[in-house]
């Protein structure tokens, strides 16, 4: 299973989308080093694979589901995109653990400057995504590793430092604008370890208790 971090190593460009079948996204991703075909690299934080290198450029096919969970199609041809390669045993997880498989989007409510910080906070409208989401826990947005400031029934905040501005396509965004989303992978399996845990134990105890009356 390939993991990224959501520490966003470099921006590329949307040169186009192609709503065709299949769905083709074509990045300008600049020096990307030894990206070939097969290879996957973590877009806006979808983990998408490489169809074919043009020089500069990467073309990845999307699913119908990876279109409709993104903000791909809001975006205008030479848009920045977030660009991440896996990661690698030897490497530093800088982030948190990102597999790449987006939740859904989440709007842009307001963006408020704070010092040398930018405070984003944003909207969402599945009800369930509510438990995933903890007050100095992790989410990546557009594949960026970011730390929830506050959160509440249907938003939560983020506060980014100048960095994290200057080397992600954060300083691009406006209010009103969809960006992509992905909740705390460990979070979700605990929750689904947790949720199962009251029926394996009853599966377990009706199976012992056949077994007693062998």
């Amino acid at each position: 299973m390939l993991m990224f971090t959501g520490i966003i190593l470099k921006m590329g460009k949307l040169v186009s989308l192609e709503k065709k079948n299949p769905i083709t996204l074509t990045i300008e991703t600049g020096s990307l080093e030894d990206v070939k075909p097969g290879d996957s690299v973590a877009v806006n934080g979808a983990c998408l694979t490489v169809v074919a290198t043009q020089g500069s450029r990467c073309q990845f096919n999307l699913s119908n589901e990876t279109l409709t969970l993104s903000n791909f199609g809001d975006l205008p041809r030479g848009a920045y995109v977030n660009l991440e390669l896996p990661l690698t045993m030897k490497d530093f997880l800088g982030g948190h653990l990102v597999s790449g498989h987006l939740d859904g989007v989440v709007r842009v409510k307001s963006i408020r400057k704070r010092g040398d910080s930018v405070t984003f906070s944003f909207t969402f409208q599945d009800r369930e995504w509510r438990k995933f989401l903890v007050h100095k826990g992790s989410a990546a947005l557009n594949g960026i590793s970011l730390t929830l400031t506050d959160v509440g029934d249907s938003f939560f905040s983020v506060e980014v430092i100048p960095h994290t501005l200057d080397t992600t396509n954060l300083q691009y965004v406006k209010v009103g604008e969809r960006l992509n989303l992905e909740l705390d992978l460990i979070g979700k399996y605990l929750y689904n370890l947790v949720s199962n845990t009251g029926d394996w134990a009853k599966k377990k105890q009706i199976s012992a208790n056949l077994y007693n009356l062998k």
